[in-house]
């Protein structure tokens, strides 16, 4: 008994006698040149027969049909899910541009599975003929040869669970089960549909170790590839170091993760190993790499219309996967407490009054940090009296930061402040620990002067997103309004989604026009821009002001004059 395997790959089922009949029609009409269909031709093994089948007549097959001749023993609706594997692996190796297969803890002899097929059909009992559909684009994407072999297994009633590695499932519930064992004819891999690939490795790759606090020991190890990029957007890099054991044991060395958008063209992408991670496992490099590359990711997801309750369409790609070696490192030469983030020296203050009743909500203090590596952060800030030790408010949170240089909002509520009674200026320390085990840096700014009855005595809460900046810019009789929207780093898996209202008022106070727009952030950090074009103004000096979210309850408001 060999296991079944896991049918991950569905397949959309075509009807036996429509496509026969059409792919003989063709075959017939252009000499067989249309629809690339090779005779059927029965192999060794289990009775069957498999042909290339090429939907839109540019030479490559986008499937691999295999039909198999059982005998059934009952009617009934039969699950059928099969696996097709090559006999030897790919010749540019497991992982020089050619992705490894899904690996399997059973031994074999073939390599592989490189590709799925799941069907479920109404058979009477007796002799049929069972079709599997495998996707060209998984053997174009294995870059193995055939033939291939193919190994089905046909269910009546429960399916079987299987236990891969294992030469039966356990446990077996009752129910029919046939298994069907063939090799296809030759194919070379270049025969069928290669897939859509929206960036790739092109090979090149470099490593370094990285001291970013100059103590003398590594806090990262940063690994570079060459890519090149055939269609611009969001993606998202994953990797781990491993050390070779001889065996097909990998042991992890250290992981990481990111995510970026990439423009078109040739361009780099790296991952950041954490040092604790590497010094913790004790073994020194060289180390092997496994990289791999998802794309395009969809940047907003969700219903569309909402009121409609249809899914957007989310395209798939198969990931890119680069595999190499490192230089020679020790372990001992990293740190066992690495730095996440280092904080700038730039620092930014406000002090919002929300809700427009003369009194501020809170006190937010801004600073400039360079991260290193993206992760979540928690929070912390204490307000004090410059020389004094009370605290006057304090301001917590958690965050998710992405690496780079940014900003981070340490708000402290305005009625912590009017309680306190205490004047400014005030002395801020802020921390940032990582979630993770890290350095936690932390930093000191004196703010402006404040008196305490400045602060409201409640607040409206703070903001998730805000409006990061307006513009007006006349241009003859024409004006140009442009800004932006920006979302706080959160670690929150939601889209914000809410409108923004422009309108432009001329010195009377008549709104002459009003602009409005859908403003949707997809994840933490993320921004919006916004453009509006008033055409054919008189001269004179007009207000814009930029609302977003309800007039009568606005998450920001800004206002900005201009003379035409």
């Amino acid at each position: 008994m060999v296991p079944l395997a896991s049918a991950d790959a569905g397949v959309t089922m075509i009807s036996k006698s429509r496509t026969i009949g059409l792919l003989l029609t063709m075959a017939m009409l252009t000499g067989g040149a249309v629809w690339g269909v090779h005779a059927l031709i029965a192999s060794a093994g289990g009775a069957g027969s498999d042909y290339g089948l090429d939907t839109n007549g540019n030479g490559k097959f986008e499937w691999l049909e295999v039909e198999a001749q059982v005998s059934l023993p009952k009617a009934g609706t039969w699950d059928v899910s099969a696996e097709l594997s090559g006999s030897s692996p790919p010749a540019t190796g497991m992982c020089g541009g050619v992705p490894r297969p899904v690996p399997m803890m059973g031994t074999r002899a073939s390599y592989g599975p490189i590709a799925w097929a799941y069907e479920r059909y109404f058979f009477p009992a007796g002799e049929q003929t069972v079709r599997m559909a495998f996707a060209g684009t998984d053997l174009a994407r294995a870059g193995v040869d055939g033939p291939f072999r193919v190994h089905a297994s046909l269910s009546l009633g429960p399916v079987p669970l299987p236990y891969e590695g294992l030469r039966a499932p356990e446990p077996f519930p009752s129910g029919d089960v046939i298994e069907w064992n063939y090799t296809t004819r030759a194919y070379q891999a270049s025969d069928f549909e290669a897939p859509v690939r929206p960036a790739f490795f092109t090979g090149g790759h470099a490593d370094a170790a990285v001291d970013v606090d100059s103590d003398g020991l590594a806090d990262f190890l940063e690994l570079t590839a060459d890519v090149h990029v055939n269609a611009a957007g969001h993606y998202t890099l994953s990797g781990y170091l491993s050390a070779p054991t001889g065996s097909d044991v990998v042991r992890t060395i250290a992981y990481a993760y990111r995510d970026f958008d990439l423009s078109t063209g040739d361009a780099k992408v790296f991952l950041r190993f954490r040092g604790d991670q590497i010094r913790q496992a004790g073994v020194d490099g060289p180390w092997n790499f496994t990289l791999t590359l998802f794309g395009l990711e969809p940047l907003v997801l969700g219903t569309v219309p909402p009121q409609s309750g249809a899914l957007r369409p989310i395209a798939f790609f198969y990931p890119e996967t680069l595999c190499g070696t490192t230089g020679v490192y020790q372990a001992s030469a990293f740190d066992d407490t690495v730095e996440f983030l280092r904080y700038t020296g730039r620092f930014e203050e406000s002090t919002p009054d929300r809700d427009a009743d003369g009194k501020f909500d809170a006190l937010v203090v801004r600073a400039e940090v360079e991260v290193f590596v993206g992760a979540g952060f928690d929070l912390s800030g204490i307000l004090r009296p410059v020389g004094g030790s009370a605290v006057v408010a304090r301001a917590t949170g958690q965050i998710w930061s992405q690496d780079g240089t940014q900003w981070v909002d340490f708000t402290f509520p305005g009625p912590e402040i009017r309680t306190s009674g205490v004047d400014g200026p005030y002395d801020a320390t802020m921390s940032l620990a990582p979630g993770t085990w890290g350095i936690d840096p932390t930093t000191t700014y004196v703010t402006k002067a404040y008196h305490a009855s400045d602060f409201d005595t409640s607040s409206t809460g703070t903001r998730g997103y805000w409006i990061g900046n307006l513009s007006a810019t006349p241009r003859g009789s024409s004006l140009s309004i442009a800004g932006e929207v920006v979302r706080g780093n959160d670690m929150l898996a939601v889209v914000f989604e809410d409108t923004l209202t422009v309108t432009l008022t001329d010195s009377a106070g008549y709104a002459v026009r009003t602009f409005q727009t859908k403003v949707a952030l997809a994840s933490s950090g993320s921004s919006e821009s916004f453009s509006f074009s008033a055409d054919g103004m008189a001269s004179g000096t007009y207000t814009v002001t930029a609302v977003l979210g309800p007039l009568d309850r606005p998450v920001d408001v800004k206002t900005v004059v201009v003379t035409i």
